[in-house]
């Protein structure tokens, strides 16, 4: 089978849809495969790429407009073919040119599908600063539009993008749930190829909270912050990393009582990762949009516990022996709580870690391809 991706990130850009990619694509492949990505042409690539067998990348125009680390793209005539010459098309990201790529294939007879992983509102008022009216518009015209005459199933990674769905309407009949898993064996409990301490100018004996991801609002970091700032105030011997590029600077230069034991690490190489999960005694992933995602997983397969939102998380990770959840994330005292439970239980901070990572340990990438491939396969037989 042939099978186009649209979306709008790929390398050299570095983020969760290019650690998914690199996850899943050689597994697409092993099971007979080939798999093309539509993507923006990011200055300084080639418009088409071959880096592995049964993989083609191909880049569409940009106009050059850069906004929260995405590049817009428009689609041109390669776009076309492409989509032409597959046999399934999958939009993985609707904006910007998910949306018209859904509409390119559905014109050509073609099988469409959505992985959705993003929440299209916030993208449009919070990140791009739009009034809510235009946000929620905006995100009708595509649910009611674009989900209804153009996608014939959607796939999913969490809960929480789950009921964002049935939210829209789309009937949970069509809807496949594949969740993500982590194998990459650098991910591991006492990575220690660099020192994370030494870095950083932290104790050896220091209590480590970390974040890993983009550094900007709808992430809930001001939050996030504020919580770890109280939580300092009790715990002197607390620090803080958080692992990732800023795109908002407003809160992180908010004075906070302890900013000194604060530290914001901006990027990080790919290589260095894994130790600056294995380093942390906790990991905390506030996100009011987002539940299991990367980060979540690859701390725990670092076996470090995790704290996460309660809200639609998934069923195997909404209880105490997997992970800490938070139901008042936009309250800082509420994460400041879930923050010292976990420094002053030993015992149940060795537990939330250990049953996290026997969970992930449990998942495998070719089991979401295989998932996937059914849930393609099933669109043919309707």
């Amino acid at each position: 089978m042939k099978i186009c991706y649209v979306v709008d990130s790929y390398k050299p850009v570095y983020d969760g849809v290019v650690r998914y990619f690199d996850c899943t694509i050689p597994e697409l492949i092993k099971l007979g495969h080939t798999v093309t990505i539509v993507c923006p042409r990011i200055p300084g690539t080639k418009k088409t790429e071959y880096p592995m067998d049964g993989l083609k990348i191909v880049r569409c125009f940009t106009p050059g407009w850069y906004v929260i680390g995405y590049y817009f793209a428009l689609p041109n005539l390669q776009m076309i073919k492409e989509i032409k010459n597959a046999d399934f098309v999958m939009v993985h990201s609707p904006a910007t040119i998910g949306i018209i790529g859904g509409i390119i294939a559905r014109f050509l007879g073609k099988k469409v599908g959505l992985f959705a992983h993003q929440d299209e509102r916030i993208i449009i008022m919070e990140m791009l600063g739009r009034p809510k009216w235009i946000s929620d518009l905006s995100v009708t015209l595509i649910s009611r539009l674009f989900y209804t005459l153009c996608i014939d199933v959607f796939f999913c990674a969490t809960e929480r993008f789950k009921g964002k769905l049935l939210d829209h309407s789309v009937p949970e009949e069509k809807i496949v749930f594949a969740p993500f898993a982590i194998e990459d064996p650098k991910f591991h409990p006492g990575n220690t190829d660099f020192d994370i301490r030494k870095k950083y100018n932290i104790p050896k004996n220091a209590i480590i909270t970390s974040y890993v991801g983009r550094i900007s609002r709808e992430k809930n970091l001001p939050n996030l912050l504020d919580g770890i700032d109280l939580a300092m105030d009790e715990e002197p011997n607390l620090y803080s990393l958080l692992v990732g590029k800023k795109t908002d600077d407003e809160f992180v230069l908010k004075d906070r009582k302890n900013s000194d034991r604060i530290i914001f690490t901006d990027f990080v190489p790919e290589e260095e990762l894994p130790s600056h999960y294995a380093s942390a005694d906790i990991f905390t992933s506030p996100s009011l949009h987002e539940s299991s995602c990367f980060t979540v997983f690859e701390a725990m397969s670092c076996q470090v516990p995790v704290i996460t939102s309660h809200y639609r998380h998934d069923k195997d990770i909404i209880h105490k022996e997997n992970a800490i959840l938070v139901k008042e994330l936009l309250n800082p005292k509420a994460i400041k709580d879930s923050i010292l439970l976990l420094i002053r239980d030993e015992k149940l901070r060795n537990k939330v870690a250990k049953s996290g990572k026997k969970l992930i340990d449990s998942r495998s990438w070719r089991n979401h391809a295989k998932i996937t491939l059914d849930g393609i396969r099933a669109t043919f037989d309707k």
